[in-house]
């Protein structure tokens, strides 16, 4: 018995050791940017509201800004060259008391930002050598 358990064991060890994770990168296209900071500190979201986010897509030719501030629909569109970014917003035009700091922070930031730089599954917004918002990658099921 002890000689085919050794193998066995042997066989599992080999075919079965951890193996180095790879640091996934997100890109800035078609993923689901849900703002992680603002001002410093975390964005925290409340349990029964909707997540801050932005998702950039390209359609028929057209960079298209879609996402959700808080409490108001966004929407626009943006420009690259490289690393530079350009948005152009529109939202609508709800007021929630609760969440107007994040919506309106958030919409500054898409007028302000001028550069990006994602790094694992994080995107940072600049303003020249400013930071201004980051954000995490967010993986739908």
């Amino acid at each position: 018995m002890k000689r085919l358990f050794v193998p066995i064991i042997i066989a599992f060890l080999a075919c079965c050791k951890p193996t180095a994770k790879t640091a996934s990168v997100a890109h800035l296209e078609n993923t689901y940017w849900k703002l992680s900071e603002m001002n410093g500190m975390p964005v925290i979201t409340p349990a029964d509201a909707k997540e801050v986010h932005i998702v950039l897509a390209s359609a028929d030719g057209e960079k298209q800004l879609r996402g959700f501030g808080g409490c108001n629909g966004l929407g626009g569109s943006y420009t690259l060259t490289g690393d530079k970014i350009k948005f152009t917003t529109i939202s609508t035009k709800m007021f929630c008391e609760s969440r107007m700091d994040v919506e309106n922070f958030l919409t500054k930031v898409l007028t302000e930002a001028d550069h990006y730089k994602i790094t694992g599954e994080t995107l940072e917004l600049y303003e020249g050598g400013t930071f201004l918002a980051k954000f995490e990658s967010v993986y739908l099921h």
